[in-house]
């Protein structure tokens, strides 16, 4: 099965998992799992684990993956452990940033609040990427600033929810908002590339 599909099948089960409301997008879990084969991906920090739907899709497909996040609902912190299954004892959970301990990831994505977004800067690496899921403006505002150095692309969809989903069908399906801390030579070219791509899908959604 290509990792795609294989991810989509994952993804499905949590469409129709109790609390669903509150999930990524389809397509920003396909763009995460773009963002890990594109930069070699080792470690990713979650911020607002939920009901796992991020970490529940890409875990399967990439077995190499250290990954953790932070949670404080206790629906969530029950509804991981069901969801995850086996998955969930490769996840480390913690309740909020402020208990992570001051190590380095690769990838940090934002799906949820915290009082303490500043300690990002201390937890990604130097050529680290911050993707946010969802609208979060004041959130990839303040991000930016910490990152003087940043370049930052919203990467969108010109697809519409699918039947499956738990999201208005008649919808574009969610973007990613994708935040390069400190690009390198091949990070700014797939930025760039990026960009390009997000103003023509905005053109063909116009037109549509």
């Amino acid at each position: 099965m290509r990792k795609q599909e294989q991810i989509l099948t994952e993804y499905k089960e949590f469409c129709a998992a109790e609390g669903n409301q509150h999930i990524a997008s389809e397509y920003a879990v396909i763009k995460l799992q773009d963002i890990i084969d594109s930069f070699g991906v080792e470690n990713i920090l979650e911020i607002g684990l939920g009901i796992g739907a991020i970490a529940g899709s890409l875990l399967p497909v990439n077995e190499h993956l250290k990954y953790a996040g932070t949670e404080d609902n206790e629906f969530c912190l029950d509804a991981l452990k069901t969801n995850l299954g086996e998955k969930y004892r490769k996840v480390e959970v913690f309740s909020e940033l402020s208990e992570v301990p001051q190590i380095k990831f690769d990838l940090i994505i934002i799906d949820g609040k915290d009082p303490d977004l500043a300690k990002i800067q201390q937890l990604v690496t130097q050529h680290g990427i911050i993707a946010i899921e969802g609208d979060r403006i004041p959130q990839q505002e303040m991000l930016r600033k910490y990152f003087p150095g940043q370049k930052y692309v919203h990467s969108i969809s010109i697809k519409k929810n699918a039947a499956y989903s738990p999201f208005p069908q008649g919808q574009w399906k969610g973007g990613l908002k994708i935040i390069f801390v400190n690009p390198n030579l091949h990070q700014t070219i797939w930025w760039l590339r990026e960009k390009v791509f997000t103003k023509l899908k905005y053109l063909y959604r116009k037109l549509r």
